[in-house]
């Protein structure tokens, strides 16, 4: 078992589940660039989403350097995901739609958010429906940011029950 940030351990499969498919996924919602950008609320970003005050400005990474940072902030965003909703490793296509919806978002919005609370209520067609709401960047609904949650939601739909 891994050890993650959010000391919360990764089991194997979770570990798959990241390599196999979340980084995957991420890298498709995402985009890869390897020169640091200002994002759509202007936060600076580098590879697959990253950010932080480790972004340097002017350097480009390289592909190994973006697929390491993705995959430990795939980890971050899962071990927050399961430290708030551990049943989730019990279901592994929701869970996956929620790490996508928590590393673009937040742990801390995934936390407090609607998604969270539902399915923590056993409500999980409504978690898969409330992930619906979270389409806005700086307060505007954005075209790309809804396709992805349309997306994260056909996922955590094909989730209930498995």
């Amino acid at each position: 078992m891994k050890k993650t940030a959010a000391g919360v351990g990764l089991g194997a499969g979770v570990i798959a589940l990241l390599a196999n498919f979340a980084v995957p996924m991420l890298q498709r919602e995402e985009g890869t660039r390897y020169k640091a950008y200002a994002d759509i609320v202007n936060v600076m970003t580098v590879c697959t989403g990253h950010t932080g005050p480790d972004v340097v400005i002017g350097k480009t990474y390289t592909a190994a350097e973006c697929y390491a940072m993705t995959l430990h902030d795939a980890e971050v965003a899962a071990s927050g995901v399961l430290k708030y909703s551990p049943k989730l490793e019990e279901h592994p296509k929701m869970l996956a739609s929620f790490i996508s919806f928590s590393y673009n978002v937040g742990v801390g919005t995934y936390a407090k958010s609607s998604v969270r609370s539902a399915f923590d209520a056993g409500r999980y067609q409504e978690a898969c429906d409330n992930l619906l709401k979270y389409d806005r960047a700086g307060g505007v609904v954005v075209k790309g940011l809804h396709n992805r949650r349309v997306r994260e939601q056909e996922l955590c739909l094909s989730g209930i029950g498995k």
